[in-house]
């Protein structure tokens, strides 16, 4: 039994139950299999859209019935990270739990406690929390698809369906914390197809990996001088060009736009092997004696494979690299009313070799304010056109304001502050949430976002603190009471 001393015994089951049902981004489709049968089960009123949102209404409860409704939201996707070496099918297969001092994980990938704590929470209560929540409000519960994606099922929800005049979205990473704004966010990719020309005669095939980061998540941890394998790849075969002749055939890396990429690999062939492989870990000795203490695990490995028949033309090849090394990375601009939060960053998320021998490049910009990512966007437009590549932006969504009043906000910390004995910490971060589509959507909702401590999200070292989550519940179902 996981968490046998967990107060809410039921919230612990729920969190099992969903983190056996496969829900990548995009196939969310089981789980919502699994929330309207257990809305059916209840005589709870339930809708599901043509994309897998579900949104489930729970009657107040006696004496409340004339009250606003709460609306609870969180999302039924997750991450599907895996480390090198695990054999893990996620469309196919459900996540397995380990729990260890403290802390749940899974056995080499993402958990899913992002979003999973939501939606094992809004099941609680739609149960009826086992007794814990005898008064509420009307409340009504979204549970969106594909958030890690591009937030697109909060996009594609009908909110007219919505009565609820307040929100808690439950996808933040420290109870002790009232999230009240974000960043919003542009995704695009690159590409180009280069032309190919034979393989020399008698060259040797040789595939450089790069593994061991620590990667994470684009928005949250991208200041924190984690590395980039995608960019770290680049610089260490352009640093090889210059010493050793090589052509380049295919290269890869990273899985998702919003984690941090751990990994990357690039096939190469080389008529001159020894001082390719001398070139390659030289630089690999620099760049580990630059990395941050959570990189330490980095490494480069070199292997042979098998003979290739097709490269990249040379000037193709130097376009790729020239992009790699040269598209800015990584936190670009602080806040400059906020201590400490980033204001615009990009993640190069995604490098892809396409089985038609396109190559993608997929980058992820973050910002609160539209003229940032809309620089973003120019910046690789030009890009672009000076390479001959093709830039498209695939969607873009919108940062979420400070809203200096909140009502619900003000709740939340009395609770957490009569349970705790202290404030909690109000902030605005630089990760993406669905609050900002949401208030678009339904103007003058008063919303907060809060949810468990989670460390790592977005990377197979994903934690979810079990006493923090047992807390997290508790200020809930208090503030649920009290609003």
């Amino acid at each position: 039994m996981l968490c046998k001393d967990f107060a809410y015994r039921g919230l612990i089951n729920y969190f099992e139950k969903i983190s056996a049902i496969p829900r990548p981004s995009f196939h969310e489709e089981r789980i919502a299999d699994y929330l309207c049968a257990f809305a059916e089960e209840r005589g709870l009123e339930y809708y599901r859209d043509e994309i897998h949102n579900v949104f489930i209404k729970l009657p107040a409860s006696e004496g409340r019935e004339g009250e606003d409704a709460v609306l609870l939201q969180g999302h039924t996707d997750m991450v599907c990270e895996k480390n090198s070496g695990v054999e893990h099918d996620f469309l196919n297969e459900g996540i397995k739990l380990l729990e260890k001092d403290g802390w749940l994980r899974a056995d080499g990938t993402t958990l899913g406690a992002d979003n999973g704590v939501a939606v094992a929470t809004m099941l609680y209560i739609l149960d009826g929390a086992e007794g814990n929540l005898p008064s509420h409000p009307p409340i009504e519960c979204l549970f969106t698809v594909s958030e890690e994606v591009g937030l697109e099922g909060a996009n594609g929800f009908d909110y007219s369906r919505v009565s609820a005049t307040r929100m808690i979205n439950m996808d933040s990473a420290d109870e002790s914390e009232i999230i009240a704004g974000c960043a919003g966010g542009v995704r695009s990719i690159m590409s180009i197809r280069p032309t190919l020309d034979p393989a020399p005669e008698n060259a040797r095939a040789l595939c450089v990996f790069v593994s061991g980061l620590a990667g994470g998540h684009s928005g949250e941890d991208i200041n924190r001088g984690r590395a980039n394998a995608n960019k770290l790849l680049g610089r260490i075969l352009l640093s090889a060009s210059k010493q050793a002749d090589f052509r380049l055939v295919r290269i890869e890396g990273g899985s998702k736009d919003n984690a941090i990429p751990r990994e990357a690999c690039a096939t190469v062939v080389t008529t001159d092997s020894e001082c390719f492989i001398a070139a390659v870990e030289a630089v690999a000795e620099i760049i580990r004696s630059e990395l941050c203490r959570e990189d330490a695990g980095f490494s480069v490995a070199i292997k042979d494979v098998a003979p290739e028949r097709a490269v990249m033309s040379e000037a193709d090849a130097k376009k790729i690299l020239f992009l790699l090394v040269a598209a800015r990375n990584g936190a670009f601009e602080m806040n400059h009313n906020i201590a400490g939060l980033v204001e615009f960053s990009r993640n190069l998320g995604v490098i892809e070799t396409k089985p038609d021998g396109v190559v993608e490049f997929t980058f992820f910009a973050r910002s609160s304010q539209m003229s940032y990512m809309e620089s973003s966007t120019e910046e690789l437009d030009a890009y672009a056109d000076m390479l001959g590549m093709k830039h498209e932006v695939l969607n873009s969504y919108p940062g979420w304001a400070y809203a200096p009043d909140s009502a619900l906000r003000e709740k939340y910390a009395e609770c957490y502050k009569a349970l705790f004995g202290k404030e909690p910490r109000v902030l605005t971060i630089h990760a993406g949430l669905e609050c900002g589509i949401i208030s678009e959507k339904l103007r003058g909702l008063d919303i907060i976002s809060c949810g468990p401590v989670v460390l790592d999200l977005h990377s197979p070292d994903e934690a979810l603190n079990i006493a923090s989550f047992e807390r997290f519940f508790t200020v809930i179902k208090n503030v649920i009471k009290a609003i």
